[in-house]
């Protein structure tokens, strides 16, 4: 994990999950084996399944704060949809003559989303925080990528609150269980984010 060395900059935590996508998604384009395109397919329903809901139960609440009212019911509607998605690409079999299709779909409809928030929500967001603000949220945002479920759970409430902490606690835990029993592998990140612990 990358040491902390000065204050986090949370758009840039968020996007370093966006960039990863994106280079799971090339990575997966690239590969030429079965095998290595199900680990990277594993990665990125991963990927995208922690970061949506990290949004959620995190920044998302404090949108309206930042000058952006409404516009986490927005992000919460596409989530919904991804989250879909991602979980067609999970149920499928990475051996199926269509599953690249269903893969992309999902991919593809998490990086419109990705691209909407850098270029309409995060300056707003940066002009709205001072450096300590910024630092706590981007805090907030990291705890939550290791609070919640690793698979997407599209029934799962998105309020935000109480409910969704406590769906996704338990989530994380059947998902682990899930993933362990399953045997998935998953690829290393191309961009890591600082160790919550050293926060």
């Amino acid at each position: 994990m990358a040491t902390v060395q000065k204050k986090l900059d949370v758009t840039h935590e968020i996007k370093l999950d966006h960039d990863n996508v994106r280079d799971l998604w090339s990575r997966y384009q690239q590969a030429t084996t079965r095998d290595n395109k199900a680990v990277l397919a594993n990665t990125l329903i991963r990927e995208m399944a922690v970061h949506g809901d990290a949004e959620e139960v995190s920044i998302y609440n404090d949108y309206a704060r930042l000058g952006l009212p409404g516009t986490a019911e927005h992000n919460k509607e596409e989530h919904a949809e991804i989250k879909k998605l991602v979980y067609a690409a999970d149920s499928a079999s990475t051996k199926s003559e269509e599953y690249d299709e269903v893969l992309g779909r999902a991919v593809n409809a998490f990086l419109e989303h990705a691209g909407e928030e850098e270029g309409d929500q995060f300056g707003k967001i940066k002009e709205a925080l001072d450096a300590e603000e910024n630092h706590s949220l981007a805090v907030q945002f990291l705890q939550a990528r290791k609070m919640v479920p690793t698979r997407p759970h599209p029934m799962a409430p998105q309020t935000g609150g109480v409910a969704q902490k406590t769906v996704g606690a338990w989530g994380a835990f059947h998902d682990k269980v899930v993933e362990n029993l399953g045997g998935r592998s998953f690829a290393d990140l191309k961009y890591e984010h600082p160790d919550v612990s050293l926060l």
